[in-house]
């Protein structure tokens, strides 16, 4: 069976696909460049290889049929496993370093995905050590550590699958240019009695390689490092505890001699840069095809609207499109502005938001609150009473300190804007037993 590599596919690559001869595997090295939606137009007996940690041109002792197989998924697997991840990677704020996105998304498989224990073939297919687990809820040390790399990966960060023959599998990630050990199948056997993700093997365990399951004597290991105290708090506190993201804004003149403030975040592969000037926010999403530069010192207070798209990229405008529907500027009657970055799916039943603000000016903040609603895809109608009445000031303020960002949604009833909230999201959010 011939194989056809592609580096990325989009709905362009649907027909060159579906009439190769001999319906041959289509070969990629991550999920990366795979646009879900082109997947789902895959003829169904074509076969999809996700190569990930298992590269034959890399290291030959993956060039064997059983790792082989491992890498083989129908297209309507894809699309389920791209879902799952991109569901995982709605949780990750904007202003995120990589430690902070690595430690996220291991919190989220070790808490999400248990241990298979049986071990078993299903239809004499291996469903443990790949990234099908996402799919089945278990997976072994093999399959948590290729789904890790994949998701890491999609984020930009270096992540080595290492892995012993007949052995234990574990994964070095790439950490402010270290190499740091982690072991996320060790992390869920060692979960708290609450099914809470302890981060023993996180980078921080000093015994690392006296255990002979991380003394991998068929590969060679790369130099390693351990996190720093000071590296994996300040990342615990904003992934686990969810302590709020304050940064300091740069700031340049523009043409009228007005200083504008400016914030940039990654958001997904694209980049975001959040604008003050003269107490009035704008943002920006833009992707490779524009530099930084251009980006920033583009005067967008000339412009009408508060939300932007730059790119000279036809390929990216729809998704960027879609991005941007997802983030609002709001300005309340006291004059003071803010920005609602809503994730792209519903989490415990509610839509989870960046709340962005600015403080004196140069500093940005970003905390999370969470709605029934997505607030920032709402009518026009409803965001004077979004901005004045639901996350006034002071009630959004309230609302984070004492129910970890719970604010309920909006309605509208005989010509007044009302508040309300669920009971029940309330408690998931913020713990309440009532």
């Amino acid at each position: 069976m011939s194989s056809a590599y592609l580096n990325r596919l989009t709905i362009r690559d649907v027909d060159f696909i579906n009439s190769l001869p001999d319906e041959p595997i289509v070969v990629f090295k991550n999920t990366v460049g795979i646009d879900k939606e082109a997947i789902k137009m895959i003829k169904p007996t074509i076969k999809i290889r996700i190569i990930g940690g298992l590269d034959e041109k890399e290291k030959p002792k993956y060039d064997s049929e059983q790792y082989f197989e491992r890498t083989i998924y129908s297209p309507i697997e894809v699309y389920k496993i791209i879902e799952k991840m991109e569901s995982i990677e709605s949780g990750i704020e904007p202003g995120w370093n990589d430690l902070d996105k690595a430690m996220f998304i291991y919190k989220q498989i070790c808490e999400n995905i248990e241990y298979d224990f049986v071990d078993k073939f299903i239809n004499g297919r291996d469903y443990c050590r790949n990234l099908l687990g996402f799919l089945r809820g278990q997976s072994v040390c093999a399959g948590f550590s290729m789904m890790y790399k994949e998701m890491l990966e999609r984020q930009g960060i270096k992540c080595i699958y290492q892995n012993r023959q007949h052995g234990h599998a574990w994964n070095l990630i790439e950490i402010n240019g270290r190499m740091i050990p982690v072991d996320l199948t060790f992390d869920v056997g060692h979960k708290s009695k609450d099914g809470k993700c302890k981060f023993a093997f996180f980078g921080i365990n000093y015994d690392f390689f006296d255990d002979p399951n991380h003394q991998a004597t068929d590969e060679e290991i790369v130099k390693t490092d351990l996190l720093t105290d000071a590296e994996f708090d300040s990342s615990y506190d904003k992934v686990v505890r969810r302590k709020k993201t304050r940064e300091e804004a740069n700031c340049y003149v523009n043409s009228r001699h007005e200083k504008v403030f400016y914030y940039i975040m990654k958001e997904r592969s694209f980049k975001r840069i959040i604008l003050q000037c003269n107490g009035e926010m704008k943002t920006v999403l833009y992707d490779e095809s524009i530099d930084d530069d251009t980006a920033i010192h583009f005067d967008y207070y000339d412009l009408e609207g508060s939300a932007f798209i730059f790119t000279t990229n036809p390929e990216n405008k729809d998704i960027m499109t879609k991005l941007n529907n997802n983030c609002e500027v709001f300005k309340r009657k006291d004059g003071s502005s803010f920005i609602l970055r809503a994730a792209d799916v519903k989490e415990r039943n509610v839509i989870s938001h960046d709340y962005i603000t600015f403080e004196n000016q140069s500093i940005i903040t970003i905390d999370k609150i969470y709605s029934d609603d997505n607030l920032a895809d709402t009518p026009k109608g409803y965001k004077d009473g979004i901005a004045n009445i639901l996350l006034s000031k002071q009630r959004v303020k309230s609302k984070i300190d004492n129910f970890r960002g719970y604010v309920g949604y909006l309605g509208y009833e005989r010509g007044v804007f009302q508040k309300y909230y669920s009971y029940e999201n309330e408690r998931a959010i913020a713990g309440i037993v009532r």
